[in-house]
């Protein structure tokens, strides 16, 4: 009777852990797995993850994320969900864009709205990342990476030269300062300016002074619009002044010119920031850099490269209720924000998150100012009035900015035969 008993026994023990396996596989069964598409890498969002996980370990029981990579730009991306949507293609469930291409999708009514998830955290979020998520008063997408306008400087080089960069106010203002710290580090450059540079450098200004490529029908105006022409002769001036390098962002002479004191200061965004980006390329210069706020140029009083990245759940999705949700705690909860800001240094979406103790810490590399810099440029952040075709029109707009900088042609006949190319090969901006 003992034996038949203890018998007994182990064969329910056993039966109950095959039952508890069993419904630990059938749990893990249950999740869904979403596939986001980002570029560059999937390290940072994979870390994200990871944080976000630990915070809601209910997501981590729902959902296997995997990340791929869908180019090394959001222009990559942008080509591959094109494809995908012409050829009824599944390539992620949702893919990461800047915000230079929500109107070109938005437009195509290709993407799912997301208004009630940006609804249920609005009154958490700060206004920049509310407006970045809507295209014609609709919530389309999700706010990832704010990029405001921040100026970034030699503190101890600036200090020495004796410029306030609170009074740095107009494009001869920053020639000025230029100068006078060139006097104590010479061979110096307060910003470059390069013969290939990217187009945001000039979209961080051309976005805060209501600049556009065309009217309200489409006909583009670029020829006539006063703040393009503004932008482009401020620009021109800093660089007949010699306060600005002939150097190029993204190459090899960029690094090393911030890296020597060369480059003294950056008109840039918030991601520079980054620790992949300017403290790396200024290795060893902890403590002697800082930001600030940008001066007006071409009458701009705020601004942003490209208002931000966000996250997109397009029309070929195959689980666009569950990504939804995901994105939702991923890019505007409190956990998430912080999880970003951890990773990548940007400033949280979510206000709460400003009040934590690890995110209100001065920045190892720029002190306490890096942090007031970003939320005030949060503050001014605006967006160009990018069309569906802004993609297009940047590529051809852009050699014709940088011939009117250097002087290859006048900034009225650089403007008037940027405008000629856009309406020869695009005809209308929405049509």
């Amino acid at each position: 009777m003992g034996k038949s008993f203890k018998r007994m026994a182990v064969l329910t023990l056993v039966l109950a852990l095959i039952s508890a396996m069993a419904a630990c596989a059938a749990q893990a069964a249950e999740k869904t797995k979403l596939i986001g598409m980002n570029w560059g890498a999937t390290d940072n969002q994979e870390k994200m993850t990871a944080q976000l996980f630990e915070a809601y370990p209910e997501l981590k029981d729902k959902y296997e994320i995997e990340w791929v990579i869908g180019g090394q730009g959001d222009g990559e991306i942008g080509e591959k969900v094109r494809l995908a949507l012409s050829a009824n293609e599944y390539i992620a469930d949702f893919v990461q864009l800047n915000y230079t291409q929500v109107p070109e999708f938005a437009e195509a009514g290709v993407l799912h709205d997301v208004s009630a998830q940006i609804a249920r955290y609005s009154a958490d979020l700060l206004e920049g990342a509310i407006n970045i998520s809507m295209y014609k008063g609709k919530s389309i997408v999700f706010p990832f990476e704010l990029k405001p306008r921040v100026w970034y400087y030699r503190s101890d080089l600036f200090e020495k030269a004796g410029v306030d960069v609170n009074a740095v106010k107009t494009a001869d203002d920053l020639i000025e300062a230029g100068k006078k710290v060139q006097e104590v580090q010479p061979g110096s450059y307060i910003w470059n300016l390069g013969s290939s540079c990217p187009p945001y450098l000039f979209f961080l200004a051309m976005s805060g002074n209501g600049s556009t490529f065309s009217d309200a029908d489409g006909n583009y105006v670029i020829a006539s619009d006063p703040g393009i022409k503004a932008v482009l002769e401020d620009y021109k001036k800093l660089v007949d002044a010699g306060v600005v390098a002939n150097i190029s962002d993204w190459t090899p002479d960029w690094e090393s010119a911030l890296n020597d004191g060369v480059i003294v200061s950056q008109l840039s965004a918030g991601w520079l920031a980054q620790n992949i980006f300017l403290p790396t390329y200024a290795s060893g210069q902890d403590g002697l850099w800082a930001a600030t706020s940008w001066p007006q140029l071409g009458g701009s009083k705020g601004g942003s490269d490209a208002g931000g990245s966000v996250f997109a759940i397009p029309t070929f999705a195959r689980h666009p209720d569950e990504a939804a949700d995901f994105l939702a705690h991923f890019t505007l909860s409190e956990a998430g924000s912080k999880a970003i800001f951890n990773v990548i240094a940007s400033v949280p979406v979510n206000k709460k998150t400003l009040a934590d103790p690890d995110v209100a810490k001065p920045n190892p590399f720029f002190g306490a100012s890096l942090l007031e810099a970003q939320i005030k440029g949060l503050d001014e952040l605006m967006v160009f009035d990018y069309s569906p075709k802004a993609a297009a029109e940047i590529d051809i707009v852009n050699e014709y900015f940088i011939k009117a900088v250097y002087g290859e042609m006048s900034i009225d006949d650089a403007l008037k035969a940027a405008q000629d190319d856009l309406t020869t090969m695009l005809g209308n901006a929405y049509r």
